[in-house]
């Protein structure tokens, strides 16, 4: 009944933790990220784990950034004529001149030149007549309408789309998986005049943010379905990519990868990748734009060599502008999450790079469940193999330990990259702990409640100590067991309460127990039970020595020399004068909890407690104080001085039992050192 009720309770429990975690989730995967972080954080370049992974592309990414510098530069210029912002559009024109001058391999505008920002269009037009000069520059779009919303709301129907065309053209793109295809679509884009799209190529600067509003991630790929026409587009780092790979491929979207040429980037089901981050902020060349347009018009044979083969990016850096909270940093310029997420498809997907360091990739889900139960398991091992209970809470805090390093060392180390989560997994494994180690603890207080129960006002102290040091080892079911039997009585008691006051005779009976309780325990020996005038001691159980049965006789001799002691003061004091016979036996008893449902008491029965019984009423009939059996003689003869009393009858026995007297101690037992023999 006990184990089923406290299966129950851990079941209880169990069921309680589960529903803590589904109930909470918001708040375990908030922490999860939180957690994903800081293990970016580690993994940044120079620190312990990555000290020789640099980002690679530091030479060959450049950012041109519209900043608070060139702001306050070009505002000392004004023969410059670039007016308020946003610029002319023929300002853009005189740059990607400068820029390709230099012979790059893409110029990426982290801008959008929407149709609400056209100034004149005549400067609309030139800019468009320069952009189409060239095969390597992309303007920046924005996709609306995601699929999933669209079929959520069902406000397919109230699209307010422009009639502008996206893109010059679509992406090449084989696709292997209608979930991530669907996931990537969208159903509007931004108006962008046809004099820019006609001829050349956009890309998404879609940023990808998580439920708190965190950059963790990079969507390469972009679908938009336009009436009936459907365009692939590329986001803008990936737009770097494929003109530096050479945009003659085929790109095949896989259910877990974007393949493109021999090069392989990891995707989640939501088209999205994980960005691995170099540093908290400007890990790349950056260059004031303020630079290029005042040093142009200053000198227009500009040497633009610095672009050589490099792609370039144009973005806005200045303050209250395009900057975003990363994992590593709260302010992370938006052009240089570009810049990063471009970093990594050129250098982590090459296979030939030696410094490549993986993309951070999440473990699935029944990874993460095994691993999970297994380190759970391994708590409750643990914590099974643990003598004491709090050791196996300390051993469990350690497990838990080394999964928060291991977490992080697989995280940080380039070769592997993986997102093993951390918070849902430390909340079992925790509440295995804390589970595991209350009904631990919980079960050595039962034990020790139940071991004071039995045994607090039978043993001495120190015997009660151990048996609390030890209560895992101590078992309070039946169990049969050799001991030696000590019966301890008051003689003529009859006689002394028919002629003594009541209340006398009980204080002076009381004092004498004490006195006899006080060396059993001395010699650690248990008590059993007070009968009438009779004391039942024993040794061997809860504890058991050698010398259980030397120690029951000279618990004897030394009652019978305080006896001797008390009868002198309680003479003077006018007190009852008691004697006492003593019998002692050694033989196998059987020990356990014996009583009704209400009431019960852990004693010793069966034969060698009877013969014991048997010896102390022999004693007035043989006329001794103390008589012992010939098993407990046999263990006492080379200690003790005895007299052979003879045979005696026991009831129930068919055969008698040799008795013997103990007299005193052996000399040598009870002194220092051995006596010396005179001869």
């Amino acid at each position: 009944m006990k184990s089923m009720k406290k299966s129950l309770y851990i079941f209880g429990l169990i069921i309680c933790v589960i529903l803590c975690r589904y109930l909470f989730a918001p708040v375990f995967e908030r922490m999860e990220l939180v957690s994903y972080d800081l293990r970016s954080k580690i993994a940044l370049d120079g620190q312990q784990f990555m000290g020789k992974f640099a980002p690679l592309d530091k030479k060959n990414i450049v950012i041109i950034e519209i900043d608070d510098y060139s702001r306050n530069q070009l505002s000392k210029n004004p023969q410059l004529n670039l007016g308020p912002w946003p610029w002319r559009r023929d300002v853009w024109s005189g740059v990607v001149k400068m820029i390709e001058r230099g012979e790059p391999k893409a110029i990426l505008f982290d801008l959008i030149f929407a149709d609400n920002a056209t100034v004149n269009s005549y400067q609309d037009t030139k800019l468009s007549w320069v952009l189409r000069s060239y095969d390597n520059v992309f303007v920046g779009t924005a996709l609306n309408h995601p699929k999933y919303l669209v079929d959520q709301y069902k406000t397919k129907d109230l699209i307010d789309d422009s009639d502008f065309l996206p893109t010059d053209k679509s992406l090449d793109v084989f696709v292997e998986s209608k979930k991530v295809d669907d996931n990537i679509t969208y159903y509007s884009h931004s108006p962008i005049s046809d004099i820019y799209t006609e001829y050349t190529p956009t890309a998404v600067l879609n940023r990808v943010d998580s439920k708190d509003n965190v950059l963790r991630q990079h969507q390469p790929l972009f679908k938009l379905i336009k009436g009936d026409k459907t365009y692939y587009i590329p986001s803008l780092a990936f737009a770097g990519f494929l003109k530096a790979m050479g945009d003659d491929g085929q790109i095949i979207l896989q259910k877990d990868k974007i393949v493109y040429k021999n090069r392989v980037i990891p995707i989640n089901e939501k088209g999205a990748t994980n960005i691995s981050w170099h540093g908290k902020k400007h890990n790349y060349e950056f260059i004031p734009i303020s630079k290029l347009l005042i040093d142009y018009k200053n000198d227009p044979n500009f040497d633009s060599s610095c672009f050589k083969d490099k792609i370039v990016l144009i973005g806005r850096t200045e303050t209250g502008s395009d900057v975003h909270h990363t994992s590593v940093s709260p302010s992370y310029l938006g052009t240089e999450t570009v810049a990063t997420a471009l970093d990594n498809m050129l250098n982590d997907t090459n296979p030939e790079n030696i410094y490549a360091r993986k993309f951070v990739q999440p473990i699935p889900t029944y990874v993460e469940f095994i691993i999970t139960m297994l380190f759970c398991l391994l708590i409750v091992i643990v914590g099974l193999t643990s003598v004491i209970p709090f050791m196996g809470l300390l051993n469990g805090i350690l497990i838990l330990v080394l999964y928060i390093i291991g977490c992080v060392i697989v995280f940080v180390a380039p070769s592997l990259r993986f997102w093993i989560p951390v918070v849902v997994p430390i909340y079992y494994i925790l509440s295995t702990a804390t589970i595991f180690y209350a009904f631990r603890l919980h079960k050595e207080t039962s034990q020790k409640t139940e071991i004071m129960n039995v045994f607090g006002k039978f043993v001495s102290p120190t015997v009660l100590s151990t048996l609390l040091a030890s209560a895992d080892n101590l078992v309070l079911k039946s169990s049969k067991k050799r001991i030696t039997v000590m019966f301890c009585d008051v003689k003529d008691f009859t006689t002394l309460s028919e002629k003594s006051d009541p209340q006398q005779l009980v204080e002076n009976i009381n004092e004498l127990f004490n006195e006899i309780v006080k060396i059993v325990f001395e010699n650690n020996g248990t008590v059993d039970k007070f009968v009438g005038d009779c004391v039942m001691a024993y040794w061997g159980d809860p504890m058991a020595s050698d010398d259980d049965a030397y120690m029951a006789v000279k618990t004897a001799l030394e009652i019978k020399k305080r006896i001797n002691e008390i009868k002198l003061s309680n003479i003077k004091e006018g007190k009852i004068v008691f004697d006492v016979k003593i019998g002692i036996n050694t033989g196998d008893a059987l020990l356990g909890l014996v009583g009704s449902e209400r009431l019960m008491s852990y004693t010793a029965m069966g034969d060698a407690v009877n013969v014991a019984a048997r010896l102390e009423s022999s004693c007035s009939k043989l006329k001794r104080d103390v008589l012992i059996a010939k098993s407990t003689f046999e263990e006492v003869k080379d200690k003790v001085v005895t007299l052979n009393v003879g045979t005696i009858s026991v009831k129930g026995k068919d055969e008698q039992i040799e008795v013997y007297e103990p007299i005193s101690f052996v000399p040598d037992v009870v002194q220092d050192t051995p006596v010396k023999n005179d001869d």
